[in-house]
């Protein structure tokens, strides 16, 4: 008798799109206070005026390319996003972003667009919604051979805490006053936060938003930049360059190929 191989998620039928299907209707509702907004400011702070080819990872609804061409409003930095959902594309796509700026359905564990690129980067947290080792050291190995000699790789990543396995069921209301049940399950020795939003907004009826997390340590990050063949540059706390510490929550970490 043969054996189903487990979901590489954590959870049954779940698959790349689930995250951004689930969640795309509401994203820049719920999330619109992740104050995240020095990971962009901080990459352009450092860039020159000259244009500049960049591709992000996980583009959702295009939240993070708003910031970008606000910082840099006078560039002809040729944009592209690319996301493993087609609902987060249809937003992003109903934004009226100028020709520079490229959408693509694609799992960025797999396969990229052709570079080089000056810029690549991936917002908070993105990177952990792969599935699993084998697919975060694969999208390692892609971004190190599609930057140009001297381009960047920027990750925006959380830390999370607790050495015990954990479930925990709450009630929140959100910021547009939606009342959701959060359920999540911490398995730190797998490294695997799995969980779901039981969403029950007054306009509609009872919606289930699943997500999935397989998070790395930094120091596990830079042991598949190491093997991709990229360099640590620096790693901050936030994109205001503060410290980074044993006692971090989240860090900017800049990866680049050997000069």
């Amino acid at each position: 008798m043969s054996t189903a191989t487990p979901n590489p998620f954590g959870i049954d039928g779940y698959s790349a799109s689930t995250y951004g299907d689930a969640f795309a209707d509401i994203y820049d509702e719920w999330y619109s206070d992740l104050h995240d907004n020095d990971f962009v400011e901080g990459i352009c702070a450092r860039l020159p005026d000259s244009p500049l080819r960049v591709l992000e990872l996980g583009v959702g609804t295009g939240r993070l390319i708003r910031q970008w061409l606000a910082h840099r409003p006078h560039s002809s930095d040729h944009f592209i996003g690319v996301d493993s959902s087609d609902a987060m594309l249809a937003i992003a796509r109903a934004q009226s972003f100028p020709p520079s700026v490229e959408l693509e359905l694609a799992d960025f564990s797999q396969s990229l667009p052709s570079g080089p690129f000056d810029i690549i980067f991936v917002g908070y947290n993105t990177l952990f919604n792969l599935p699993n080792e084998e697919a975060i050291r694969s999208c390692f190995s892609h971004v190190a051979s599609s930057l140009c000699p001297t381009g960047q790789f920027y990750i925006d990543a959380v830390i999370p805490r607790g050495e015990h396995a954990e479930t925990v069921v709450e009630t929140r209301t959100m910021r547009n006053g939606d009342i959701i049940e959060s359920h999540s399950t911490h398995d730190p020795v797998n490294q695997r936060i799995t969980g779901k939003f039981v969403h029950d907004a007054e306009t509609a009826s009872s919606i289930t938003r699943p997500w999935s997390v397989r998070y790395f340590t930094p120091t596990q990050l830079d042991a598949c930049a190491i093997e991709a063949g990229m360099t640590l540059v620096r790693r901050c706390a936030d994109g205001n360059n503060t410290e980074f510490t044993s006692d971090s929550s989240r860090h900017i970490t800049q990866y680049s190929l050997p000069l």
